[in-house]
């Protein structure tokens, strides 16, 4: 695979290096992404692969437990693929039989949630794991402090956190996190700028969730497109009658800049991320090898410093001068 500079970087702790671009696992689970296909999810992951992709993402709760069994089926029958890749997963949500989920970061809870993604994943050492959201009861500091025994334990390499404060996030540094997760995208990247600053004060990595605005950046989303009840686009804010609108004009400025480029608005919109200086990797996920052989092309190129103010000022739905500012000197 030819690559642009920077097309890889490192997790603090995990002494192997990781493509930029990684595939996210929530559409794999497919729980919350609509109608699903298992051999759609497992082909796609072959593609990844393929492609030269060595950063997996996902989480316990994608599709209850069904995403992590894919991605340990698919590893399993790669060894040397899973030797040279870095496999993130994620506690903190609990569900019941009937798919009920709860936010569970008690340490106990916790300890639970690690030995059965040990197990799904068809390993006995996780590379990264995340406490995926803390439950609004439990301290944070002993969420995180549990992560820090399995570390100690060997059953996991390296650990981060999602979903955050700023403000949170400085107060742990004590726990040598080795990644932040945030969800941001060049349509969205308020939470992802103030995020980043904090990160790097601490030297833990930014890894970007949602870099595609949930597939809105792809520019393959039009004004007629429905999301039924099953599918969690139809209650996130962006797709909600009259910001959609706005959204998708929005989504029109990086396609016509794309144009001017010659690549696909998708490949663009997460090389601006990681040009930005922002992220050190995103995340997109999908089923479709189609979408990660356009994704994968955002390695291969680089953006000018004319594009990349441009996009700042034309994509986010919001004036965010702070973005635009650190764009300019970057």
């Amino acid at each position: 695979m030819n690559t642009a500079v920077g097309s890889t970087f490192r997790v603090p702790g995990i002494p192997i290096d990781a493509t930029r671009l990684g595939l996210g696992g929530a559409p794999t689970g497919g729980h919350g992404w609509g109608p699903r296909d298992d051999q759609a999810a497992t082909e796609a992951i072959i593609e990844a692969i393929d492609a030269g992709i060595t950063f997996f993402d996902t989480a316990d709760v994608y599709g209850l437990g069904l995403g992590e069994e894919i991605f340990g089926r698919v590893m399993s029958l790669r060894p040397a693929n899973r030797s040279s890749s870095v496999i993130c997963t994620k506690g903190g949500v609990a569900w019941d039989a009937a798919g009920r989920t709860r936010r569970d970061s008690t340490p106990t809870y916790l300890r639970t949630a690690l030995e059965a993604s040990l197990r799904r994943l068809q390993t006995d050492c996780i590379d990264l794991y995340y406490l995926h959201w803390v439950d609004g009861t439990t301290p944070i500091e002993a969420s995180v402090d549990a992560l820090t025994r399995f570390r100690t334990e060997g059953k996991v390499q390296a650990i981060g956190i999602c979903n955050v404060r700023p403000q949170e996030l400085l107060a742990l540094d004590w726990a040598r996190l080795a990644a932040v997760q945030v969800k941001g995208n060049l349509l969205e990247p308020a939470d992802l700028l103030q995020t980043s600053v904090a990160a790097k004060a601490i030297g833990a990595a930014v890894v970007c969730s949602s870099a595609l605005a949930d597939g809105l950046l792809s520019g393959a989303i039009t004004r007629d497109r429905g999301f039924g009840p099953d599918d969690h686009r139809s209650r996130y804010p962006l797709f909600q009658p009259g910001t959609f609108e706005v959204a998708l004009q929005h989504v029109g400025d990086l396609a016509r800049v794309a144009r001017q480029i010659g690549k696909a608005p998708a490949s663009v919109a997460i090389r601006w991320l990681l040009q930005s200086g922002l992220a050190d990797a995103a995340l997109a996920g999908t089923t479709s090898a189609r979408h990660i052989r356009e994704n994968i092309d955002c390695l291969r190129f680089e953006l000018t410093a004319e594009h990349m103010a441009e996009l700042a000022t034309l994509v986010p739905m919001d004036s965010v001068l702070a973005l635009q500012k650190w764009i300019r000197q970057g």
